[in-house]
């Protein structure tokens, strides 16, 4: 019984990820049935699914090649079809499906989410799940240079983007500054450790880091006019069920923020925020999608000597929100509103994907600033820049 509800799911499958009598015969591969790591031989079913009345006769490669990509990089590496020889010759009977099975060993430092195609049969690419492999696994086998940091690094699962990353230039370089941006987070505790199997809402606890200039490209030195260094240790809540038409992500971030310039006497600025901020995502139609995150914070130890009012220039709110194709177009604004009045941020972004069929990984990126306290070296000067560069986080 547990066997013909196996096959029903497989023939289910096949039915929805395929164009049923748009040929003859389809083929579909299955993920193995159990976990694997990086190292291991894995075994792919093949179920061959006949869409005629009468029976077909197929002869399988006994090799083929197989690409399998870990993100990083793609290696070929041979498919071996089980039994070969005697299990080469397929008769599918009309209206009806078979089985076979290739067997093939992933590369030692394959982890994540791994695609693996088999070339000369038209058959679904697969994405399996892969742990990584211990150690004593890698043995002598050559690693491409890419893949050594995620054999090496116990701990890069944890790290990702956080804020936008960009490098962009000024339009007029003496008025408009160029402006770049980096920013990471880290996760404190692992989702598979102990801790979060008994306590999984420790997992929210993150440390974050971003780091923005503004860089001075048409003085003599290449001068950078000012830097803010923003640590911070805050918790994400990721996702909250609201239940609602529409609504296709909510969560709240709220932590605490450094922020300072990196300066001594008089130049020197630094402030500290406690802040929370709700993220919204909200369906508007096809891929676009609206994103509305206001972060409402307060001023915790600001340095009353050289920046005793920057409150009056930035306020206490910064409303985000943006409108967004994942795959296309995207904009994105900030809004602040201080005593001295509002400050705008608005970023137009296209990915290059979409215009050298994939052969450039960033966004073409334009950046317009009006308002204060870009910098905090002179929070109190009104600003208005516009900017052209990339990114590669948006």
């Amino acid at each position: 019984m547990k066997r013909c509800v196996q096959c029903a799911v497989v023939l289910l499958t096949m039915l929805m990820t395929t164009n049923a009598g748009s040929a003859d015969l389809e083929m579909v591969l299955a993920p193995p049935r159990k976990p694997v790591q990086g190292g291991d031989a894995v075994m792919l079913d093949l179920y061959l699914h006949n869409n005629t009345s009468v029976t077909i006769t197929r002869e399988l490669p006994a090799t083929l090649t197989c690409r399998i990509d870990t993100g990083q990089s793609t290696v070929a590496v041979n498919a071996d079809l089980v039994g070969r020889e005697a299990e080469s010759h397929v008769e599918i009977p009309g209206r009806g499906f078979t089985k076979r099975q290739y067997t093939v060993t992933l590369p030692v430092y394959a982890t994540g989410s791994v695609r693996i195609m088999l070339e000369a049969l038209d058959t679904n690419p697969l994405i399996i799940p892969v742990e990584k492999a211990p150690p004593e696994a890698w043995g002598d086998q050559q690693v491409p240079l890419d893949e050594g940091p995620t054999m090496l690094q116990s701990f890069l699962d944890d790290l990702s983007v956080y804020e936008p990353m960009y490098f962009l230039l000024g339009v007029d370089p003496g008025l408009d500054q160029s402006k770049f941006q980096f920013s990471f987070k880290y996760r404190l505790f692992n989702r598979k450790g102990y801790l979060a199997e008994i306590a999984p809402w420790v997992t929210g606890f993150h440390l974050g880091y971003t780091q923005r200039s503004i860089w001075d490209l048409k003085g003599d030195s290449k001068p950078f006019d000012d830097t803010s260094y923003m640590p911070e240790a805050f918790y994400l809540l990721p996702k909250l069920d609201l239940n609602l038409a529409r609504i296709s992500a909510f969560g709240i971030q709220g932590g605490f923020q450094h922020e300072s310039n990196g300066r001594a006497g008089s130049d020197s600025r630094s402030t500290n925020y406690l802040y929370v901020k709700p993220i919204m995502g909200v369906h508007l139609a096809g891929p676009y999608h609206m994103k509305i995150a206001p972060k409402i914070f307060t001023y915790v130890e600001n340095e009353d000597e050289n920046n005793p009012d920057l409150a009056d220039y930035r306020g206490y709110v910064d409303l985000e929100v943006g409108i967004m194709n994942p795959e296309g177009i995207a904009l994105n604004s900030h809004l602040w509103w201080a005593r001295e009045g509002a400050s705008v941020q608005l970023d137009l972004t296209y990915p290059m994907t979409q215009l050298l069929g994939k052969s450039l990984n960033f966004y073409l990126q334009a950046q317009y600033f009006s308002g204060y306290a870009e910098t905090l070296i002179r929070y109190d000067e009104r600003n208005d820049a516009f900017r052209l560069g990339f990114s590669i986080v948006r």
